[in-house]
């Protein structure tokens, strides 16, 4: 009988043991399966990037850096460059209007630009909506917005400030320096923004 018993209590500490070996293994799958599925999810990434900036490392924009010269057309057809600035306040904002904080947040905007407007602020939409001027003009006008918009279809400007999510903004200072980034829409007539704004133009 105790020799039976003994028996027992071996099969049932090899049995736990290797149950315990086998989760151990099923753990370490799980966890290989995971790290290979984040893997490839970030070569998705870095190839989809790579890609849609024609082989160029994406440079991503900060605070005290220069703001990378572009032109672009207007709504209205009249091509603009950010050097064309040079001496005023710029803000180089990106946007969209299938991009729903972006369309809420355009009409603080627009205020912002009625109330600085001819005070060495000059504020510049880019819109990366695919459908151009057709389709930015028609929002605009149904709107009621004067504000003014630059088209950057293909989103090359967007990406050379190495803005790939909208909206985002950049203020840039009188010598071409990105002095704020703003990332996610934003209340522009708010006292914070109000200051943040009055102290680059108060600056000579």
């Amino acid at each position: 009988m105790k020799g039976y018993n003994a028996l027992r209590i071996c099969i049932r500490e090899h049995t736990a043991g290797s149950t315990k070996r086998s989760q151990r293994m099923v753990n370490g799958m799980k966890k290989a399966t995971l790290i290979g599925i984040i893997a490839v999810l970030a070569a998705i990434g870095f190839l989809f990037v790579y890609g849609q900036n024609s082989g160029q490392r994406v440079k991503i924009i900060r605070e005290g850096d220069r703001a990378p010269e572009f032109r672009l057309l207007s709504l209205e057809g009249k091509e603009i460059s950010l050097s064309s600035y040079r001496g005023k306040v710029v803000m180089v904002h990106f946007w969209a209007t299938w991009c729903p904080p972006c369309v809420e947040e355009l009409p603080t905007l627009e205020r912002l630009h009625r109330a600085y407007f001819g005070k060495n602020l000059e504020i510049l939409a880019v819109s990366v909506d695919e459908g151009g001027a057709g389709a930015v003009g028609q929002f605009m006008q149904r709107n009621k917005f004067a504000l003014p918009v630059l088209l950057n279809p293909d989103q090359s400007v967007a990406r050379s400030y190495g803005t790939l999510k909208f909206p985002e903004t950049y203020l840039v200072d009188r010598e071409g320096i990105v002095r704020k980034k703003i990332i996610g829409a934003a209340d522009w007539m708010s006292p914070a923004a109000h200051e943040i704004i009055q102290n680059m133009v108060g600056k000579k």
